[in-house]
């Protein structure tokens, strides 16, 4: 299968002291408002074995790795095993007018949306806003958990950002770059639109003995805990793509379908293109917006 690297138009030393934004809207919907939560047994268990086959069957061929530790299969709905089985779901609980963002991207060479995917290590903290399609509002993100080697669970937070998908890395001191994906971590949270900060840090203790060890606990300053998730074979967790999330620790490695749904919207036009990255202008060094 391909493997591809994210190419970084700075230096590393550069990039540990810039904030990464590609997209400075702080305010691109206003309509999610919605607690996250599970929905038990999304499939069967029969269902389940048939998706994790066709993981395991197809991956060689249709999978490729990112940056060494992202394997995914892009465009899940695109194939009639997948969808027959999660389409008819997904529409029962959301109704018929929810559009996948594999049915309208298959030409998206940004491939952010929806994935079948392998994780051999955590996710840090970020939001998924697909955001750069004009006439597609961002709606809701599903995952659904199809294989965990041991235990696992997943975290959503109180706070939202309505802005292009981000990655929250306060007090990191590593070179972070990403294609589509802001990537804050110089500047507050709160400078740049994150809402409903908690200073009081009240769950601190909680996160440190539950959240992946090599991520400083610096990383949730201003976050409080909305869920704590198991990884739960055939459940799906369901939240809005404002909501700040991660998952915590796991052992070996864990594989998913997420879902990045989407909804018709012809007065939204949040398009993006640039220079830096084939649709980004806004690479910029740390400054307030």
């Amino acid at each position: 299968m391909p493997s591809y690297k994210t190419e970084r138009p700075f230096t590393d030393a550069d990039l540990k002291t810039m904030d990464i934004i590609h997209n400075p809207k702080t305010s691109l919907f206003t309509d999610q408002n919605d607690k996250s939560y599970c929905i038990k047994n999304f499939i069967s268990e029969e269902e389940r074995l048939t998706l994790l086959d066709f993981w395991n069957t197809n991956f060689d061929t249709a999978g490729e790795i990112i940056n060494e530790h992202i394997y995914r299969i892009t465009y899940p709905m695109a194939y009639p095993i997948i969808s027959d089985i999660i389409r008819p779901k997904i529409y029962e609980e959301f109704g018929e007018d929810t559009i996948f963002y594999s049915d309208i991207a298959i030409n998206d060479p940004m491939s952010v949306g929806d994935q079948f995917f392998k994780a051999v290590q955590p996710y840090g903290l970020h939001t998924d806003s697909v955001s750069h399609l004009d006439g597609y509002r961002p709606y809701k993100d599903i995952i659904i958990p199809i294989s965990i080697n041991g235990p696992g669970t997943y975290v959503t937070f109180n706070q939202r950002y309505r802005g292009h998908a981000t990655m929250f890395m306060n007090g990191r001191d590593i070179a972070s770059y990403a294609n589509y994906h802001n990537v804050i971590k110089n500047q507050s949270y709160k400078d740049y639109g994150v809402e409903g900060i908690d200073e009081s840090n009240k769950d601190h203790k909680i996160l440190q003995e539950i959240m992946p060890k090599h991520i400083p606990v610096s990383v949730y300053d201003g976050l409080s805990i909305e869920e704590i998730f198991q990884w739960q074979h055939c459940h799906a967790i369901v939240q809005d793509t404002s909501v700040l999330h991660a998952p915590t620790g796991f052992k070996d490695s864990k594989i998913g379908l997420t879902l990045h749904l989407m909804k018709r919207d012809v007065n939204y036009k949040n398009s993006i293109a640039g220079h830096y990255t084939p649709w980004s202008p806004w690479t910029l060094p740390v400054k307030k917006l």
